[in-house]
Protein backbone atom coordinates (compact mmCIF):
# COMPACT_ATOMS: atom_id res chain seq x y z
CA UNK A 1 0.00 0.00 0.00
CA UNK A 2 0.76 3.49 -0.41
CA UNK A 3 1.90 5.63 2.28
CA UNK A 4 -0.19 8.89 2.91
CA UNK A 5 1.34 11.68 1.64
CA UNK A 6 2.50 14.08 4.65
CA UNK A 7 -0.08 17.25 4.78
CA UNK A 8 2.45 20.03 6.25
CA UNK A 9 5.47 19.07 3.70
CA UNK A 10 3.11 19.01 1.17
CA UNK A 11 2.21 22.49 1.78
CA UNK A 12 5.67 23.60 2.63
CA UNK A 13 6.84 21.59 -0.90
CA UNK A 14 4.01 24.11 -2.88
CA UNK A 15 5.12 27.33 -0.93
CA UNK A 16 8.69 26.65 -1.56
CA UNK A 17 6.85 26.81 -5.14
CA UNK A 18 5.52 29.90 -5.11
CA UNK A 19 8.50 31.06 -3.23
CA UNK A 20 10.64 30.51 -6.66
CA UNK A 21 7.94 31.64 -8.59
CA UNK A 22 7.68 35.36 -6.86
CA UNK A 23 11.74 35.25 -7.90
CA UNK A 24 11.23 34.88 -11.46
CA UNK A 25 10.07 37.71 -13.03
CA UNK A 26 8.66 35.74 -16.47
CA UNK A 27 7.05 32.86 -14.46
CA UNK A 28 5.25 35.65 -12.25
CA UNK A 29 4.63 37.54 -15.15
CA UNK A 30 2.51 34.05 -17.03
CA UNK A 31 0.73 34.01 -13.77
CA UNK A 32 -0.96 37.30 -13.89
CA UNK A 33 -1.55 37.08 -18.31
CA UNK A 34 -4.66 35.09 -18.54
CA UNK A 35 -6.14 38.02 -16.85
CA UNK A 36 -4.66 40.55 -19.48
CA UNK A 37 -6.00 37.93 -22.26
CA UNK A 38 -9.03 37.86 -20.80
CA UNK A 39 -9.43 41.70 -20.95
CA UNK A 40 -8.53 42.10 -24.75
CA UNK A 41 -10.59 39.14 -25.33
CA UNK A 42 -13.57 40.71 -23.98
CA UNK A 43 -12.86 44.10 -25.11
CA UNK A 44 -10.15 44.06 -28.09
CA UNK A 45 -12.10 41.74 -30.26
CA UNK A 46 -15.50 43.42 -30.42
CA UNK A 47 -13.49 46.55 -30.84
CA UNK A 48 -11.35 45.15 -33.57
CA UNK A 49 -14.81 43.62 -35.07
CA UNK A 50 -16.39 47.68 -35.36
CA UNK A 51 -13.15 48.81 -36.42
CA UNK A 52 -13.30 46.51 -39.65
CA UNK A 53 -16.93 47.03 -40.10
CA UNK A 54 -17.41 50.63 -39.31
CA UNK A 55 -13.88 52.39 -40.30
CA UNK A 56 -12.79 49.43 -43.47
CA UNK A 57 -16.19 48.89 -44.96
CA UNK A 58 -15.49 45.46 -44.31
CA UNK A 59 -18.38 42.79 -44.47
CA UNK A 60 -15.93 40.20 -41.87
CA UNK A 61 -18.19 39.38 -38.97
CA UNK A 62 -16.00 37.73 -35.85
CA UNK A 63 -19.54 36.77 -34.13
CA UNK A 64 -19.76 33.66 -35.36
CA UNK A 65 -16.27 32.72 -34.24
CA UNK A 66 -16.58 33.88 -30.12
CA UNK A 67 -16.87 30.68 -29.13
CA UNK A 68 -13.35 29.92 -30.82
CA UNK A 69 -11.94 33.44 -28.97
CA UNK A 70 -13.36 31.92 -25.45
CA UNK A 71 -12.00 28.24 -25.99
CA UNK A 72 -8.48 30.04 -27.04
CA UNK A 73 -8.71 32.23 -23.90
CA UNK A 74 -9.65 29.36 -21.72
CA UNK A 75 -6.56 27.12 -22.81
CA UNK A 76 -4.16 30.27 -21.99
CA UNK A 77 -4.40 30.11 -18.33
CA UNK A 78 -3.60 26.46 -17.54
CA UNK A 79 -0.83 26.04 -20.42
CA UNK A 80 0.89 29.22 -18.83
CA UNK A 81 0.50 28.21 -15.23
CA UNK A 82 1.32 24.87 -15.95
CA UNK A 83 4.54 26.05 -18.09
CA UNK A 84 5.29 27.89 -15.46
CA UNK A 85 5.70 24.63 -13.11
CA UNK A 86 7.53 22.37 -15.93
CA UNK A 87 10.12 25.34 -16.11
CA UNK A 88 10.47 25.44 -12.10
CA UNK A 89 10.63 21.22 -12.75
CA UNK A 90 13.41 21.43 -14.84
CA UNK A 91 15.14 23.73 -12.46
CA UNK A 92 15.07 21.27 -9.69
CA UNK A 93 16.27 18.47 -12.40
CA UNK A 94 19.35 20.80 -13.68
CA UNK A 95 20.35 20.91 -9.90
CA UNK A 96 19.52 17.14 -9.06
CA UNK A 97 17.18 18.62 -6.34
CA UNK A 98 14.09 16.41 -7.51
CA UNK A 99 15.48 13.03 -6.98
CA UNK A 100 15.94 13.78 -3.23
CA UNK A 101 12.41 14.20 -2.66
CA UNK A 102 11.59 10.75 -3.23
CA UNK A 103 13.18 9.78 0.51
CA UNK A 104 11.55 12.71 2.24
CA UNK A 105 8.27 12.71 3.97
CA UNK A 106 7.11 14.65 1.24
CA UNK A 107 8.25 11.73 -1.28
CA UNK A 108 7.56 11.18 -5.25
CA UNK A 109 3.64 11.63 -4.97
CA UNK A 110 3.67 15.08 -2.91
CA UNK A 111 6.42 16.18 -4.70
CA UNK A 112 4.39 15.64 -8.27
CA UNK A 113 1.18 17.04 -6.61
CA UNK A 114 2.82 20.10 -4.96
CA UNK A 115 5.06 21.08 -8.79
CA UNK A 116 1.76 20.07 -11.09
CA UNK A 117 -1.21 18.86 -8.92
CA UNK A 118 -1.52 21.99 -7.28
CA UNK A 119 -0.94 24.27 -10.17
CA UNK A 120 -3.45 22.33 -11.89
CA UNK A 121 -6.02 23.14 -9.34
CA UNK A 122 -5.14 26.43 -9.07
CA UNK A 123 -5.63 26.77 -13.38
CA UNK A 124 -8.66 25.11 -13.01
CA UNK A 125 -10.13 27.67 -10.95
CA UNK A 126 -8.68 30.35 -12.23
CA UNK A 127 -10.28 29.33 -15.78
CA UNK A 128 -13.33 29.63 -14.26
CA UNK A 129 -13.32 32.64 -13.54
CA UNK A 130 -11.79 34.64 -16.47
CA UNK A 131 -14.39 32.46 -18.65
CA UNK A 132 -17.45 33.43 -16.30
CA UNK A 133 -15.94 37.15 -16.28
CA UNK A 134 -14.67 37.33 -19.70
CA UNK A 135 -16.57 35.09 -22.05
CA UNK A 136 -17.56 36.43 -25.29
CA UNK A 137 -20.15 34.07 -26.21
CA UNK A 138 -21.53 33.77 -22.60
CA UNK A 139 -20.81 30.84 -21.70
CA UNK A 140 -23.47 28.82 -19.14
CA UNK A 141 -21.76 28.03 -16.03
CA UNK A 142 -22.16 24.38 -16.57
CA UNK A 143 -20.12 24.31 -19.62
CA UNK A 144 -17.96 26.31 -17.96
CA UNK A 145 -17.12 23.61 -15.60
CA UNK A 146 -16.59 21.17 -18.20
CA UNK A 147 -14.26 23.39 -19.99
CA UNK A 148 -12.53 24.50 -17.40
CA UNK A 149 -12.19 20.54 -16.74
CA UNK A 150 -10.44 19.72 -19.98
CA UNK A 151 -8.04 22.51 -20.56
CA UNK A 152 -6.67 21.68 -17.27
CA UNK A 153 -5.95 18.28 -18.10
CA UNK A 154 -4.65 19.76 -21.17
CA UNK A 155 -2.34 22.13 -19.15
CA UNK A 156 -0.94 19.07 -17.40
CA UNK A 157 -0.06 17.32 -19.87
CA UNK A 158 2.02 20.33 -21.90
CA UNK A 159 3.92 20.32 -18.61
CA UNK A 160 4.25 16.68 -18.29
CA UNK A 161 5.48 17.01 -22.22
CA UNK A 162 8.12 19.80 -21.64
CA UNK A 163 9.81 17.88 -19.00
CA UNK A 164 9.52 14.91 -20.58
CA UNK A 165 11.00 16.14 -23.86
CA UNK A 166 13.98 18.85 -21.88
CA UNK A 167 17.00 18.67 -20.83
CA UNK A 168 16.79 21.79 -19.70
CA UNK A 169 15.36 25.52 -19.43
CA UNK A 170 16.75 26.59 -22.88
CA UNK A 171 15.16 22.94 -23.96
CA UNK A 172 12.41 23.78 -22.52
CA UNK A 173 11.25 27.31 -23.85
CA UNK A 174 11.67 25.45 -27.09
CA UNK A 175 9.33 22.88 -26.10
CA UNK A 176 6.67 24.85 -24.86
CA UNK A 177 6.42 26.47 -28.57
CA UNK A 178 6.60 23.21 -30.13
CA UNK A 179 3.41 21.85 -27.35
CA UNK A 180 1.37 24.67 -29.41
CA UNK A 181 0.46 21.61 -31.58
CA UNK A 182 -1.32 20.25 -29.58
CA UNK A 183 -3.94 23.28 -29.70
CA UNK A 184 -4.38 22.49 -33.39
CA UNK A 185 -7.41 20.74 -32.51
CA UNK A 186 -9.40 23.50 -31.24
CA UNK A 187 -9.88 25.28 -35.00
CA UNK A 188 -10.77 22.01 -36.79
CA UNK A 189 -14.68 22.02 -35.90
CA UNK A 190 -14.93 25.38 -37.02
CA UNK A 191 -13.48 25.18 -40.17
CA UNK A 192 -12.47 22.01 -41.50
CA UNK A 193 -15.38 19.48 -42.57
CA UNK A 194 -16.70 16.93 -40.73
CA UNK A 195 -14.70 14.01 -42.14
CA UNK A 196 -11.82 16.35 -42.81
CA UNK A 197 -11.89 16.69 -38.67
CA UNK A 198 -11.49 12.96 -37.50
CA UNK A 199 -7.53 13.93 -38.71
CA UNK A 200 -7.06 15.23 -35.23
CA UNK A 201 -9.51 13.24 -32.99
CA UNK A 202 -6.40 11.73 -31.75
CA UNK A 203 -5.86 15.20 -29.87
CA UNK A 204 -7.72 16.16 -27.02
CA UNK A 205 -7.89 19.76 -28.07
CA UNK A 206 -10.09 18.25 -31.33
CA UNK A 207 -12.42 17.01 -28.45
CA UNK A 208 -12.44 19.74 -26.51
CA UNK A 209 -13.80 22.16 -29.08
CA UNK A 210 -16.40 19.31 -30.29
CA UNK A 211 -18.16 19.27 -26.85
CA UNK A 212 -17.97 23.43 -26.98
CA UNK A 213 -19.64 23.16 -30.25
CA UNK A 214 -22.01 20.28 -29.61
CA UNK A 215 -22.28 20.31 -25.84
CA UNK A 216 -23.41 16.07 -24.72
CA UNK A 217 -22.10 13.74 -22.26
CA UNK A 218 -20.35 11.66 -25.04
CA UNK A 219 -18.09 13.97 -26.59
CA UNK A 220 -16.89 15.06 -22.90
CA UNK A 221 -16.52 11.76 -21.79
CA UNK A 222 -14.72 11.05 -24.93
CA UNK A 223 -12.05 14.27 -24.36
CA UNK A 224 -11.49 12.79 -21.10
CA UNK A 225 -10.21 9.12 -21.79
CA UNK A 226 -8.53 10.85 -24.73
CA UNK A 227 -6.74 13.38 -22.43
CA UNK A 228 -6.18 10.65 -19.23
CA UNK A 229 -4.75 8.78 -21.85
CA UNK A 230 -1.98 11.01 -23.25
CA UNK A 231 -1.39 12.10 -19.20
CA UNK A 232 -0.90 8.01 -18.74
CA UNK A 233 1.95 8.04 -21.44
CA UNK A 234 3.37 11.08 -20.26
CA UNK A 235 3.15 10.28 -16.54
CA UNK A 236 5.10 6.97 -17.23
CA UNK A 237 8.12 9.31 -18.95
CA UNK A 238 7.72 11.52 -16.55
CA UNK A 239 8.09 9.48 -13.56
CA UNK A 240 11.60 7.68 -15.20
CA UNK A 241 13.06 10.86 -16.23
CA UNK A 242 13.02 13.04 -12.50
CA UNK A 243 12.89 9.76 -10.02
Amino acid sequence: MRSKINGKCLMASFLQFISLLRKDAMLLLLCIAPLFAGIFFCYGIPYIEHIILEEFQFTIHLAPYYLLFDLLMATMTPLLYCFAAAYVILGEIDEGISKYFAVTPLKKDGYLISRLGLPTIISFLVTIVILHVFSLSRLSFRLIINISILVSILGYMEALLIVTLSGNKVEGMAVSKLSGLLMLGIPAPFFLKENEQYLLSFLPSYWLSKYTMEPSLILFLVGIIISLLWVKFLYNKFIKKIL
